[in-house]
């Protein structure tokens, strides 16, 4: 029998429950795999109505996903329009990814989830190398032309009795071709051809795996294999990369999605973090091919505008123009509706850059508003200084017309048009 669905607003503060969750499924709610320390990011609750009568009721943060309990199925959605699992492919931090590795669930959008997976991959595989492949001894037997190690006797008889010119032996060879990082070449091999939509990525994935292939065994590996390692000082910067891999090489995983299903994980992830990185790189992609004069900074850390630097700014993008000029300020808000206060903010940022010319917040557009506002800052209500900021508002269509029928890069590209236009505008404006 197919699970009843039953919708949670991301944000949703003591919303009614339609049903009585059991034991089992709100300490499933409480875990730690949606809930990380003392954050309670989903909370369940009751209402007293009698004495033998209470209303369940349940509160979540701004987060957005899916978990199955035993017979419902909790869809937390999000507040405006869009197709989750493409922002998602954008998504840097793995910490904002709440998920329950463990409990596969089938899912529609299940081959989505290595998309997911993989960039995360990659992230780690970066941070592995950066930080330096590991070389471990490792023990091996090779029929040598000089001799190395000690010589096994056996071997010896049974390799050598013709040509007495080489020797069995068993050494101890300092190598990178060891257990770790066969295990992560293992799962980046499965991993790239399971990318379905983020081609881009597959490209990056399939020039690591090249690269490494030059002095790492490809070898079918267990993924229980991966429990037996021991993290030490030397090799602990490969804990998380070995855990992903652990995940991806899962065999049900793998087979079920070579038989065609669909099947994915319970997940909540941080809606606020989700649209901030994916506008941000659809801002940076836009920039490097449209305003190449330009370089983008990620939330640049200016402490100046407070002499005792007790109070820092971080925009979440900066543009900068040659060394030292920030002319352009940009700043994501995952809101249907503005407040004075995202104003104030970009009034401190405009303050703490002294020669930038504009401001432009991104809000995501909703049904129930639009945001379309220019104002005009004057730096000096003295008049001496005749300086002007640009400030504007102005919102991306998440949607487009129907983002769950078109395709990936289709999406990718509509958003990306509507971000061109945006910055050609307020940059052209304010110039």
């Amino acid at each position: 029998m197919a699970e009843e669905l039953i919708t949670v607003p991301e944000n949703s503060l003591e919303k009614e429950l339609e049903f009585y969750p059991s034991k089992e499924d709100e300490a499933y709610l409480h875990s730690k795999y949606f809930n990380r320390g003392s954050k309670k990011n989903i909370r369940i609750t009751y209402t007293r109505l009698s004495d033998h009568e209470y209303k369940p009721k349940i509160t979540v943060g701004p987060y957005a996903g899916i978990i199955q309990l035993s017979e419902k199925r909790i869809h937390f959605s999000t507040k405006v329009n869009t197709n989750l699992f493409y922002l998602l492919s954008s998504l840097k931090d793995e910490e904002e990814f709440l998920y329950d590795p463990e409990t596969p669930i089938e899912i529609k959008e299940g081959m989505n989830f290595f998309d997911i997976l993989g960039r995360f991959f990659q992230k780690e595989l970066d941070d592995v190398i950066r930080k330096g492949l590991l070389r471990k001894y490792v023990r091996k037997q090779e029929n040598a032309r000089f001799a190395k190690g000690k010589i096994l006797i056996k071997g010896q008889i049974k390799k050598n009795m013709i040509y007495k010119s080489r020797f069995f032996c068993e050494f101890e060879d300092l190598t990178f071709d060891n257990k770790e990082n066969q295990m992560v070449l293992s799962a980046l091999h499965s991993l790239i051809s399971l990318i379905k939509f983020d081609q881009k990525l597959r490209s990056k994935l399939r020039r690591h795996e090249i690269a490494l292939k030059d002095f790492i065994t490809l070898v079918n590996m267990d993924p229980h294999e991966c429990s037996f390692i021991r993290f030490n000082r030397i090799n602990q910067h490969y804990e998380d990369i070995i855990r992903l891999s652990r995940l991806i090489l899962e065999e049900r995983f793998i087979r079920s999605v070579y038989k065609g299903e669909s099947r994915g994980f319970n997940f909540i992830v941080d809606m606020n973090k989700v649209y901030e990185d994916f506008i941000t790189e659809m801002v940076e992609e836009v920039i490097g091919t449209e305003f190449k004069d330009l370089i983008i900074e990620r939330q640049p850390r200016f402490n100046k505008l407070v002499e005792e630097k007790t109070i820092v700014t971080k925009p979440d993008i900066v543009l900068r123009k040659g060394k030292a000029e920030y002319p352009f300020i940009i700043d994501t808000k995952y809101k249907k509706d503005p407040a004075n206060a995202d104003y104030y903010q970009v009034i401190a940022y405009s303050l703490a850059l002294r020669k930038s010319k504009a401001c432009c917040l991104i809000y995501p557009k909703s049904e129930a508003s639009e945001i379309d506002r220019e104002l005009t800052l004057v730096r000096d209500l003295t008049g001496e200084d005749s300086s002007k900021v640009k400030i504007y508002a102005r919102t991306v269509d998440l949607h487009l017309d129907d983002c769950n029928e078109i395709g990936y890069e289709d999406y990718i590209a509509g958003v990306k048009e509507q971000l061109k236009q945006i910055m050609s505008d307020f940059m052209t404006e304010a110039s």
